[in-house]
């Protein structure tokens, strides 16, 4: 029954009828005639305006105190209501006047009572009339109000009272939730009309905030939604669309919204109900917001269902269309997270909207990042909840919503504009402070995958967040983050990359095999030297996993273990690298076309374009690195021309030969050409090596000596002023009509050379040519268009290297930032254009 708990004094000095709700039909009290009739329905309308305008817990206590007996389902639901509005928390107990859960109890039992008994009562369901909301009927109280209502305010109230808590199995707010869900599960299968479908939205979105509270914990999730209501409700739906009643936008938003918070799949015909809706003009509705399509985008991607491009209603336009016009009409007035959803939507279909509706939608990213550094930029002590609430409220981007931007575009491969470049820049450098590891590892990913490198504020702040968050990253974040500094070809800073190493050591352990192997990869392709526990843990990682590697984790595996071995501080060997290499040569040829991984065979910087053949020249580089570079001991640990097949040495030799073939020349190289000529050198342009292995770029027979000219992408990209080699250059983003000429920004070009150019001089230094001369492009590009300091400059070098004496009247020349010093002054040509050739 709802008698008084003994704890309470205010409910003890009541007196109670047996049961409040024997007086209880499904559809309410009787409703009197004559005059009695009016003066009742004057009472209960006093008594609803009271209930509902109640300020505080003591005015609402006090009119349910005074008016228990004459209280109406309706009133009973609305009390309730108001109740989850206004009821002190838990916390905030002390200051509430005394009143607390024993005070109500009463009213969530009633509920309780109530809901029983409309299930139990025999009478058909109606159809609600339109004047039957619990607001609007003022006789009539339909049962799908009354559960309505009640659903959503026993949410609310189990947030602020954890003894309320419908998800908390035994509490009295579990006991009335799951007596108010059984109304719409008592219909199903019977011929009792359906819930209206703003009802059906309703309940479906109470049962997905009643989800979303209930945590990780798996009983609270399934009371939180139970399969029979969830399911009448689907059938609901179904009729209603039968019937020709259908969602409106936010019926839709909502729905789907609920069902992606609750990773339940949507029937088939509730997902038909939703798309003729969506068909039938739902978002042309004046009254439609942002969030309505926002919501339907992101259930929907998130559920992995893709909008239908074909009509589903015969004289109506596709969904698919409905939601673009949708979308470019309302962008402009949704919230930061809104637009960064509808982006994240089309990433996660993987199908993107048309060109206009992108458009639309970068536009209005590009609207909402960025602000004034001082204004929306992290504070000293300052909260992530109170950042990203102050930048929502400035209508900016938070960590979360940058992050998601840029991994779609990265997912779509659609390359921001310029001017959203500077904006995402700008909110990166902002929010990064307060990034979790997942949004660190999605926001280098998809700079690595778009090949956009950011201005140094804002790889500061990524690298900060890393080395914050070290404890933390683990996984895939981990793997991604390494992979993405590696593809980028930026070498972490000390701090960043001391935690990246900490999270290898503690950590690899959690890895699955193609994370293990990412990780070892990205050591070996950045040149870093990992502390001994740290390349510990990845060898070990990779004797455990090695045999259930693919074809192409393995290659890159042998590859990345045997380039440590030899550059740097040359990391020993393991039983890791005989095992991979056996494991490797056991492989058929045809496994590695099937074996596709477009992280794994990228150079850094390059486009992200998927190969037509498989590389598997990484495996004759590898051969010939433990072959020509190994010492003795080493080189023995495995004998690779004992284990590998004939048909695989021939192919892989072929393949790593391939590039060498490409005779195609920079502008720089020809004009080291035509200063070799004014000097009177001999030189061979793209002499092959005697083992055929490699192309020189010019080859001087008198000194037997390769001169390499090395652009931009032989060397690491830095952002730190000190490791760059142009520190003077403003960072900056290339024009958009520039990108695809323009791979490696000049600014962004290091001093150190990547490892791979490395490799190649020493394998050329083993039996090719006696010695390898290097023209660093930081060094070249200040003479690109100066023809006689060009001279000075290739004739300095070659006297330096050589020993080559130089023409008679040509001045010593030494390299500084300036390209110029005051002994060669005397030299005039044409004015420098540093950036002319900012690839190679």
């Amino acid at each position: 029954g709802t008698g008084p708990p003994r704890a309470s004094p205010r409910w003890a000095a009541r007196s109670f009828p047996p049961s409040p709700a024997v007086v209880v039909v499904v559809r309410g009290f009787a409703s009197p005639s004559s005059r009695d009739g009016r003066r009742a329905d004057a009472r209960s309308d006093r008594l609803d305006a009271d209930i509902n305008e109640a300020p505080d817990t003591r005015a609402l206590m006090r009119v349910i105190l005074n008016e228990w007996d004459s209280l109406r389902p309706k009133h009973v639901a609305d009390a309730l209501r108001r109740l989850s509005r206004v009821a002190p928390r838990d916390r905030d107990a002390k200051s509430s006047g005394d009143f607390g859960d024993a005070d109500f109890a009463p009213i969530v039992r009633r509920v309780e009572e109530i809901a029983e008994k409309m299930r139990s009562d025999d009478t058909p369901g109606r159809r609600t009339p339109s004047r039957a909301g619990h607001r609007d009927g003022k006789d009539v109280f339909a049962e799908e109000a009354f559960a309505v209502v009640a659903a959503n305010a026993l949410v609310n109230l189990g947030k602020r009272r954890a003894a309320f808590d419908p998800t908390r199995v035994g509490t009295p707010g579990w006991r009335a939730w799951r007596a108010v869900l059984a109304l719409p599960a008592a219909r199903a299968g019977t011929n009792q009309n359906p819930y209206a479908p703003r009802n059906v939205m309703r309940l479906w979105y109470a049962m997905a905030t009643a989800f979303d509270a209930a945590g990780n914990d798996v009983k609270a999730r399934e009371a939180a939604a139970p399969f029979a209501a969830w399911s009448a409700l689907d059938e609901m739906a179904r009729i209603n669309a039968m019937e020709r009643r259908h969602f409106n936008a936010q019926g839709v938003g909502i729905g789907v919204w609920s069902h992606a918070k609750t990773g339940k799949a949507i029937a088939p015909s509730t997902s038909r109900a939703f798309e003729v809706a969506v068909a039938r003009g739902a978002f042309d509705h004046a009254a439609t917001v942002g969030q309505n399509v926002s919501n339907s985008l992101w259930g929907l991607a998130k559920l992995g269902r893709v909008v239908s491009r074909v009509a589903v209603e015969d004289g109506f336009p596709s969904p698919w269309s409905k939601f673009e016009v949708a979308v470019r009409r309302l962008a402009a007035g949704m919230r930061p997270q809104e637009i960064a959803n509808t982006m994240y939507a089309y990433a996660l279909m993987g199908t993107p909207p048309s060109e206009p509706t992108w458009k639309t939608l970068e536009a209005e990213a590009t609207a909402r990042a960025g602000g004034c550094a001082q204004l929306d930029a992290h504070v000293p002590f300052e909260s992530k909840g109170g950042f990203a609430k102050r930048r929502m409220e400035r209508g900016l981007f938070g960590p979360q919503e940058m992050t998601n931007v840029w991994w779609a575009h990265a997912t779509l491969g659609t390359r921001p504009s310029r001017s959203a470049l500077y904006a995402y820049d700008e909110t990166t450098a902002q929010t990064a402070f307060h990034m979790s590891a997942q949004d660190v590892s999605n926001t280098s990913y998809s700079m690595a995958m778009l090949n956009v490198f950011l201005r140094p504020d804002a790889f500061s702040a990524l690298e900060g967040a890393i080395a914050r968050n070290g404890r933390h990253i683990a996984g895939q974040n981990l793997s991604l983050t390494l992979w993405a500094f590696a593809d980028l070809g930026v070498r972490p800073g000390a701090a960043a990359a001391a935690a990246l190493a900490d999270a290898v050591e503690n950590r690899l352990h959690t890895l699955n095999p193609q994370n293990v192997n990412m990780c070892v990869w990205a050591f070996a392709i950045l040149g870093m030297t990992p502390p001994p526990g740290a390349w510990r843990a990845m060898t070990t990682g990779m004797e455990e996993v090695v045999e259930t590697l693919k074809p192409h984790e393995v290659m890159n595996a042998v590859w990345a273990m045997a380039a440590a071995h030899v550059t740097g501080e040359k990391l020993p060997l393991t039983p890791a690298y005989a095992m991979a290499w056996r494991r490797l040569c056991s492989i058929p040829l045809d496994g590695f076309a099937r074996s596709e991984s477009r992280a794994m065979t990228r150079s850094p910087g390059s486009s992200f374009s998927r190969s037509d053949r498989a590389k598997i020249g990484i495996i004759h580089h590898a051969r010939l690195i433990h072959e020509r570079l190994f010492p003795p001991e080493s080189a023995a640990s495995v004998d690779i021309g004992a284990i590998m097949p004939l048909e695989m040495a021939l192919a892989t030799a072929q393949d790593f030969r391939a590039d060498v073939m490409d005779t195609t020349r920079s502008k720089m190289q020809d004009k080291i050409a035509e200063t070799l000529s004014d000097i009177g050198i001999e030189y061979e342009t793209e002499k092959r090596s005697a083992d055929g292995n490699f192309s020189m770029d010019f080859y001087l027979p008198r000194y037997d000596v390769a001169l390499e000219y090395d652009g931009p992408s032989h060397y690491y990209r830095a952002w730190r002023a000190e490791d760059r080699a142009f520190p003077r250059t403003p960072p900056g983003f290339p024009r958009d009509e520039e990108v695809s000429v323009m791979k490696v920004p000049l600014w962004t070009v290091g001093k150190e050379k990547t490892i791979k150019t490395i490799l190649r001089d020493e394998l050329l230094e083993r039996g090719q040519v006696s010695k390898v001369v290097t023209v660093h492009a930081h060094e070249a590009f200040w003479f690109e268009n100066k023809r006689g300091r060009r001279r000075v400059f290739v004739e300095n070098l070659l006297r330096r290297e050589l020993g080559r004496p130089m023409t008679p009247g040509t001045p010593e020349w030494w390299f500084d930032e300036a390209g110029t010093n005051a002994e060669e002054e005397e030299v005039s040509d044409a004015t420098s254009d540093a950036t002319s050739d900012a690839t190679s």
